[in-house]
């Protein structure tokens, strides 16, 4: 829910070059009236009304023609499509948020580009006018915002222009037409195939009886231990093991409707707690409330997946009431978000410094970030420095749920992961969104098994069971997600089967023709095997 309206306020600051300067004329009551554009000593005033009726039908006077030339604005539709579009914020959404530390941040830094008339940082102006704006019968809008800044004028700077511009339409724009190419596809596959016939649904539990019991678990690098809960299956033979890994400020039990799935179809399957980042131990940065975690969570989670296999191979030689038969030699890892980082890491990705320290410079350079997880992942720099590669040799298949990666690992990084891969992603996921960190780290991927599946219209919580305690605002959430838990519950089974139990009838699950049988709305499946960055690129000019 963050990024759309956020970048809205970013395009209001990124149409130019550092040759220029705006000044939004405003009289007190009545909104934005003319735009003042200073090209060196000379001045030329534009009328809002005439920037509304060219947002609204293309007809541009001389002054804009002019103008959208000087600041190569070459394609004056997407100029048009960022200053109408509504945004889905709510009036209530937009309270959620804007007073949060996350959104003061935000707003601080598009401040210092959208200034007060006496050129100071306009985060508080901002605030003012999104929350006027988003009550706008039509929706929150760029085109409202501008008329709802509060003062005499707003002032913008543009020297970071050019590279913002590039960056906001990449976000905006070029995103959705990547995603829509991506839809396409699905639907070409849909329309080749010959009827085929329904396959069994995998969604449903399975016919082993299982246990849930509650364990101590130690890090030996931790100062105390935490919580794993084991799902075990009664069988008279070894199974394979599934480590769960929930995300950053949640809760192992979130995804205990696929653990006791996974179960009762015959996995152990172990949730651990990662301390200092879950629910209990830490607020939700994601939700906007708290800082970033300490650094050492991007080392310490992937040795809690290391030292948990340890610690149940140990204690299943050791202990005779140990309850259940396990072969630690053949695991699987779901991560979601954090946890998608961590699945990641213990599956061979490497930490990438360069990315890393290229990526993050660059963030601070330009003052604003449309992608939350920039501000987690520029706090794996010093683990970078130290150590770049925690992967599990016993780790044999692993499933990233709305994954950060794009900085932490970069193309390098990911190009080392040698196991089975898959990587779920929600096209309405601001926290950690699709295109950058799911579907271009995709194509970075050299493994021969790796599987891209997209949601629509998935969030960063659509596959989430909320945690205990919390409530989280249904806008945030989006769609209900139990509805689109037997997704994950058929291709994550489908999964495993194929990559950790060879079993090659597998293979059907995870095609086009089964997730359409599974479609059913709100939420529908898109499921790629291979993607290329010339066939992104190709997305991207195809509009």
């Amino acid at each position: 829910m963050i990024s759309p309206w956020i970048v809205r306020l970013v395009q209001t600051a990124t149409l130019g070059t550092s040759l220029y300067s705006l000044e939004l004329m405003t009289r007190p009551g009545w909104g934005a009236e003319e735009i003042v554009i200073y090209y060196g000593s000379a001045e030329t005033a534009v009328e809002v009304a005439d920037l509304s009726r060219f947002a609204q039908v293309g007809e541009a006077t001389p002054v804009l023609a002019l103008y959208g030339r000087l600041l190569q604005l070459e394609n004056g539709e997407q100029v048009r499509e960022l200053l109408t579009t509504p945004l889905d914020a709510t009036p209530w959404s937009v309270e959620q948020i804007i007073d949060s530390p996350t959104g003061n941040l935000l707003f601080k830094r598009v401040g210092r580009v959208l200034k007060t008339e006496t050129n100071e940082n306009g985060d508080q102006a901002l605030k003012q006018a999104v929350r006027q704006a988003a009550n706008h019968p039509e929706g929150l809008t760029l085109l409202g915002l501008l008329e709802e800044f509060p003062g005499q004028s707003i002032r913008v700077d543009l020297k970071f222009s050019v590279d913002l511009l590039n960056d906001v339409l990449s976000i905006v724009v070029e995103d959705q037409q990547i995603l829509t190419w991506i839809q396409q596809q699905k639907s070409q596959d849909e329309s080749a195939s010959d009827s085929p016939i329904p396959l069994p649904d995998l969604s449903g539990f399975g016919r082993f009886p299982w246990q849930e019991l509650t364990w101590s678990f130690q890090n030996p690098r931790r100062d105390r231990p935490s919580p794993v809960y084991l799902y075990l299956p009664q069988t008279d033979y070894p199974v394979p093991l599934i480590i769960i890994s929930h995300g950053l400020g949640s809760d192992p039990k979130t995804f205990a409707y696929l653990a006791q799935h996974l179960a009762s179809h015959g996995y152990a399957v172990a949730l651990p707690e990662h301390i200092e980042t879950s629910a209990n131990g830490f607020e939700r940065f994601f939700d906007g409330f708290d800082n970033p975690p300490d650094p050492s969570a991007f080392a310490n989670r992937p040795r809690d997946i290391t030292d948990l296999i340890n610690q149940l191979e140990q204690r299943s030689r050791t202990d005779p009431a140990f309850p259940g038969k396990i072969d630690f030699q053949n695991v699987g890892v779901v991560g979601q978000s954090f946890g998608g980082y961590t699945a990641l890491a213990v599956a061979g990705a490497g930490l990438n410094l360069s990315t890393l320290t290229q990526g993050c410079r660059n963030f601070i350079n330009r003052r604003i970030s449309l992608n939350l997880s920039t501000l987690l992942q520029c706090q794996a720099i010093d683990i970078a420095r130290e150590q770049t590669n925690f992967r599990d040799p016993r780790v044999k298949g692993a499933i990233a749920i709305n994954p950060l990666a794009s900085l932490v690992f970069g193309e390098t990084g990911l190009g080392q992961i040698q196991i089975p891969v898959m990587i779920i992603s929600g096209t309405n996921d601001y926290v950690t969104p699709a295109v950058t960190e799911q579907i271009l780290p995709f194509t970075w991927l050299k493994t021969l098994e790796k599987y891209l599946v997209l949601v629509e219209p998935g969030t960063h919580f659509s596959l989430l069971d909320e945690p205990r305690g919390r409530t989280f605002p249904p806008e945030l959430i989006g769609p209900d997600p139990t509805l689109a838990y037997p997704y994950l519950q058929a291709i994550a089974l489908a999964f495993f089967d194929l990559h950790l139990l060879n079993r090659s009838a597998a293979a059907a699950y995870l095609t086009p023709t089964y997730l359409d049988q599974l479609d059913e709305p709100p939420f529908s499946l898109s499921i790629l095997r291979q993607l290329t960055a010339a066939e992104i690129r190709q997305a991207i000019q195809s509009r």
